[in-house]
């Protein structure tokens, strides 16, 4: 926590490393981690983290890029966390996102859902009612 203390009072990184004596690299990864997850706790070592995205979260990712087509895979992450649909620890990756869009599963609504078809003129949604 001194290595967040100091930079919280303007300490640089490279004064700390020195004043503290530890690397500079360390100091770094501290105060990433600190201002990217708000603890200094470390993470898992390796490996992957095992998530499940849930049927709530593909919803709103597919109607986010449905109103806003042009979106990018890193806005919705962002606004998944803005919409309090995620908070940051368990938001889906920008590749978990893209995976999403790109395999057109059926927007499930209430009563209806969008069909996506493909063939070789392109592809077409029509609006089919349960």
């Amino acid at each position: 926590m001194k290595i967040v203390e100091l930079a919280h009072h303007g300490v640089r990184p490279c004064d700390i490393s020195r004043q503290l004596r530890i690397s500079h690299g360390c100091v770094s990864k501290i105060l990433n981690r600190y201002t990217e997850s708000g603890t200094i706790m470390p993470g898992a070592i390796g490996g992957s983290k095992p998530r499940v995205t849930t049927p709530k979260v593909v919803h709103h990712i597919r109607i986010l890029k449905s109103r806003d087509p042009g979106m990018f895979a890193w806005e919705i992450r962002d606004r998944l966390i803005q919409d309090n649909i995620c908070d940051r620890y368990n938001v889906p990756s920008v590749s978990s996102i893209s995976r999403i869009l790109r395999t057109r599963a059926p927007l499930a609504n209430t009563s209806m859902f969008l069909h996506y078809s493909e063939n070789i003129f392109g592809v077409f949604v029509s609006l089919i009612n349960d």
